[in-house]
């Protein structure tokens, strides 16, 4: 009993494990988004929602904002008035799934900068003889900003073009010596107001061109603030901000070198200060997390390891994670419903570790059917553990045993899991996807139960939304319910049936705010394991047919060495 009892802690300390790897791992459907519009968009307007924020003591242009767009991407300007540079004031990308209200999930924009004191920055050479401002090449999608000397204005002008492109905004600085400085103190907005754990999201990441990919989250900026974190000056080829499922991504044509000044706002997102020279053209990513459209832009524009901004998952498990994302891919162009496609991935991960799953039977069975002779050997060298430790691992040789055999597969099959969490909690191409519809609930006060049983108020559709947790906590419910069954029916020993109960709780816990999609999978994997089980105790692969036969060779106590009986 003092292995199975070590067993026991060794399980209970992997299922802890989980959890807490779980809530630090560091750790997108917009590929199909439509192309840009043929027809041209609305021209440069104003914007009057949108005022300059007082953040410089010299005038600005005290007008509306200008309004840049295609079809995927919406950026509000400002303008300096007396030096040659841009404030982005707002950004909104266009035609993304956000549940508007509990009860819908529509296609509308998504904000990225809408706060007059959040704005990406870029300045000029600070220079008081640059008195006048013009805009020439105004298109449906592009802008020249002109800065004149009142003295010369023909051969002093600075210009700089900007134009969007998909999700990007491209500009160039004719004066390379000019500071470029990016400012975005209030971070990116959050755009997933019912999931608490996207905070946990927002990082900041930058790449020095010598595969070398940093991050911080708010535990680093903590350090950053206290002056225990040491940030190198670069050279950076690229650095991006990034929320649960979109990124702000600054690359320079050339590598640049500057300062990175991580920022903590007040409610634990991540905001930027970026002072840096050395480079002439710059490209400004707005939009979607999404792995594939990340692999293209990097290769496009030269930059390295882009993909590394996608959350897959932890390093050790986050090549599992990019093979999942490619399945779940292929299985949603064959049928366009990811719950169906997270369906299909269990029964395909069930068949490929059914022989690890037949051996896992297999060796509970021999445990099961040798207990009677371990406590038999511990009763009678109880005053002698040396001898009962040996005797017992004879026992186990005999009979082809692994105390662990049961956990064995069990941990194998972790990294996958691991792996499926990563692009479940964070794969854009499930932010807002429908599994079904069955019912309708309205919920006239929010619950909240310790913070840990989150029900909101409204009207509620039962997985309507595979990103988010069960609002009504029916997946993780039936999920406990399977695993209490398939646990009773695996374990035979009444004197274990408390642990049968023990185990299938904590992972219930541990799955109750989880994805929906994650326990649809677990619900899905433990049906199919108690199906398993049923065909091993009928004898088709080996399970009780199995048992009866070996039950007649396994020796009794007076089979035993006689210094073990003395």
């Amino acid at each position: 009993m003092k292995n199975e009892s070590g067993s026991t802690i060794i399980i209970i300390i992997l299922i802890v494990g989980m959890f807490f790897l779980f809530n630090s791992l560091k750790g997108g459907s917009c590929s199909n988004d439509a192309k840009n519009s043929q027809s041209p968009p609305p021209a440069l307007k104003a914007d009057s929602n949108q005022q300059p924020s007082e953040l410089s003591s010299q005038p600005q242009i005290q007008a509306d904002s200008l309004v840049l767009q295609n079809k995927k991407l919406k950026i509000s300007l400002i303008a300096w008035q007396y030096r040659p540079g841009f404030r982005i004031s707002r950004v909104e990308l266009k035609n993304f799934k956000k549940n508007k209200e509990i009860n819908t999930t529509e296609r509308i924009p998504v904000t990225l900068l809408d706060k007059p004191s959040t704005f990406f920055d870029i300045l000029g050479k600070t220079d008081s003889s640059y008195q006048t401002l013009r805009f020439e090449g105004i298109t449906d999608t592009s802008i020249t900003l002109v800065w004149m000397d009142t003295l010369d204005a023909e051969k002093q002008s600075i210009k700089i073009p900007l134009y969007l492109s998909n999700y990007e905004l491209h500009f160039t600085q004719q004066d390379s010596t000019a500071l470029l400085r990016v400012d975005c103190e209030n971070g990116l907005n959050t755009t997933e107001p019912r999931d608490k754990s996207e905070k946990t999201l927002f990082q900041l990441y930058y790449y020095d061109g010598q595969n070398n990919v940093g991050w911080l989250n708010i535990s680093k900026i903590k350090k950053y603030e206290k002056g225990k974190l040491d940030i190198e000056s670069g050279p950076y080829k690229w650095l991006a901000l990034r929320t649960k499922y979109f990124a702000a991504i600054l690359m320079p044509s050339t590598a640049v070198t500057g300062r990175i000044e991580p920022k903590r706002t007040f409610d634990s997102r991540i905001g930027l200060s970026f002072n840096c020279f050395g480079s002439k053209d710059y490209t400004l990513f707005f939009g979607p997390l999404d792995y594939d459209l990340m692999a293209q832009l990097g290769k496009r524009l030269h930059k390295p390891r882009l993909t590394r901004i996608v959350e897959l998952g932890g390093s050790a498990f986050r090549w599992l994670g990019v093979a999942i994302l490619k399945l779940f891919q292929f299985l949603y162009k064959l049928i366009p419903n990811y719950g169906i496609a997270i369906i299909i991935f269990s029964i395909l991960i069930k068949l490929i570790f059914l022989p690890l799953s037949r051996s896992q039977q297999q060796s509970m069975h021999k445990m099961q059917m040798i207990q009677p002779k371990i406590k038999e050997i511990q009763e009678r060298f109880k005053d002698d553990q040396q001898r009962q430790y040996a005797e017992t691992q004879r026992l186990y040789k005999n009979h082809g045993v692994s105390p662990l055999g049961g956990c064995l597969p069990m941990l194998i099959q972790m990294p996958v899991f691991f792996g499926l969490y990563g692009v479940l909690r964070n794969n854009i191409a499930l932010r807002g996807a429908p599994f079904v519809n069955l019912f309708h609930l309205h919920i006239d006060k929010a619950i909240n139960l310790f913070n840990f049983i989150r029900i909101p108020a409204g009207d509620l559709v039962w997985l309507a939304d595979l990103s988010q947790h069960d609002p009504f906590y029916i997946l993780p419910i039936l999920m406990g319910i399977a695993s209490i069954i398939q646990a009773l029916r695996t374990n035979v020993d009444p004197k274990q049936r408390t642990t049968a109960f023990i185990f299938p709780i904590i992972i219930t816990a541990v799955f109750l705010n989880f994805p929906s999609g994650l326990q649809l999978y677990w619900l899905i994997f433990n049906v199919l394991s108690i199906i398993e089980s049923t065909v091993f105790k009928r004898g088709r692969t080996g399970g009780i047919q199995w048992e009866k036969q070996q039950n007649k060779e396994i020796p009794s106590g007076k089979n035993l060495q006689k210094s073990s009986r003395s």
